[in-house]
């Protein structure tokens, strides 16, 4: 819950670093900083200032309940704070690790602190728990907490009125960035296969980019639905259930990222997206590529009915990043599908790819046995250079059905060795 920042950052370890055991020193440390801490751009007036302890913003627990809208209670013989806001939860124990927000155990980096009869608890903890969202702002040495965010979606402009505690995402590559950040979430789309992390699985299946189950959202009493912009029409139907539902997608590497920085906004979690962008940038940046690019067909459905993967799409994205030539690039995109364009067997043979990759449900050994009947049994298609030359690939359904998110550098890698191998 609290993030490590990078060293020589003293103004921003103010919120951030860990707290240990206090002594004279620290306390004389902690009276010498004045930090001020804000709601929506209004100073909270504390009983008591703020202590920057040995790395931590700590703050009198009665004070910051109250000023967030909440009931604060004291329980003397155990030394426990107890804190409501609404459907929000907090218990908190003097020198204790664990603390509770709705029922859920959580460990502190650090402990809540008794300094001269005043209990101080973490200030992030208390506000995030509560639906806020927090940022230090070093030039004015101000803890600023905001009730709303407003975040850039795909599809625009988004304002958020409270921290999401309870997310549904409707696209397995959201589920998976979310986790990936220290988030969870209460539904998920539905699977066909595998489930992208695996501790998503518990999470009730509610639909998918095609069409919401909305009995089972019903059900979760959702505050944030991430949707894809393919199901706007179905955005008052989300609200009645009284969850806000924000509508974004990532078809290409660049927005993939995009998608990580939105949601490490929203979460909290920005060192860590940037973290994760690093660790896809570096798998990607240590491919070789082929010295020739290799034109390349991609294939996306069943032998009898299928499309073909256009350089916006995310097949056809990852494709030129792993060094291929896309031979579709310049056939017409389909109304209903941007991405992807429809078979033209002319065209095809005219640009004579030197290798053919298929994304299809099911058995590989099957798919591509399905298309090698096809190939035999047509003219056109055994004219090709990459049928003469066994050059037809079925990529792995758990990487390429849908967007891998995260795993893109995983595809991309996979692409890249079938690429290096064409004579």
């Amino acid at each position: 819950m609290f993030c490590k920042v990078l060293t020589g950052l003293l103004a921003a370890s103010v919120l951030l670093a860990p707290v240990t055991t206090i002594g004279k020193g620290s306390l004389a440390s902690a009276a010498s900083a004045a930090i001020k801490v804000t709601l929506d751009g209004k100073t909270i007036s504390l009983d008591t200032a703020p202590r920057f302890v040995n790395g931590r913003t700590l703050v009198p627990y009665r004070s910051i309940v109250t000023a967030l809208g909440g009931k604060a209670s004291w329980d003397s013989k155990t030394k426990t704070v107890s804190a409501t806001q609404g459907n929000h939860n907090v218990k908190l124990t003097v020198d204790s690790s664990s603390a509770y927000i709705n029922g859920v155990r959580t460990t502190l980096d650090s402990a809540p602190v008794s300094v001269n009869g005043t209990t101080f608890v973490p200030l992030r903890l208390v506000s995030e728990a509560f639906g806020k969202w927090v940022n230090y702002q070093k030039s004015t040495n101000t803890v600023a907490l905001s009730s709303k965010l407003t975040v850039n979606t795909s599809t625009g402009s988004f304002t958020l009125n409270k921290k999401p505690s309870r997310i549904v995402t409707l696209a397995s590559s959201d589920t998976e960035i979310i986790y990936a950040l220290g988030g969870s979430v209460v539904g998920r789309p539905t699977s066909l296969g595998a489930v992208y992390p695996a501790e998503a699985a518990s999470a009730l299946e509610v639909g998918s980019t095609h069409g919401i189950l909305f009995e089972k959202l019903a059900t979760l009493k959702p505050d944030l639905v991430i949707a894809s912009p393919s199901l706007k029409a179905q955005k008052a139907t989300i609200e009645k259930l009284g969850a806000q539902v924000m509508f974004n997608s990532h078809n290409t590497y660049n927005e993939i990222q995009a998608s990580v920085r939105l949601y490490g906004r929203i979460l909290s979690q920005e060192t860590k997206a940037e973290q994760l962008i690093k660790g896809m940038n570096n798998k990607v940046a240590s491919l070789t590529k082929p010295k020739v690019k290799p034109k390349t067909l991609i294939v996306y459905g069943s032998a009898s009915s299928f499309v073909v993967a256009l350089p916006t799409s995310y097949p056809g994205n990852f494709l030129e990043l792993a060094g291929g030539s896309n031979v579709a690039t310049n056939f017409p995109k389909m109304d209903t599908m941007p991405q992807y364009a429809e078979l033209s067997l002319e065209r095809i043979v005219a640009s004579n790819p030197d290798i053919i990759l298929f994304i299809a449900h099911g058995d590989a050994a099957e798919v591509k046995a399905s298309f090698k009947k096809q190939f035999e049994t047509n003219a056109a298609w055994k004219s090709l250079s990459a049928v003469k030359n066994d050059q037809f690939e079925v990529l792995p359904s758990d990487l390429f059905i849908a967007n891998p998110g995260l795993r893109a550098p995983q595809a991309i890698e996979t692409i890249n060795k079938l690429l290096r191998q064409v004579k």
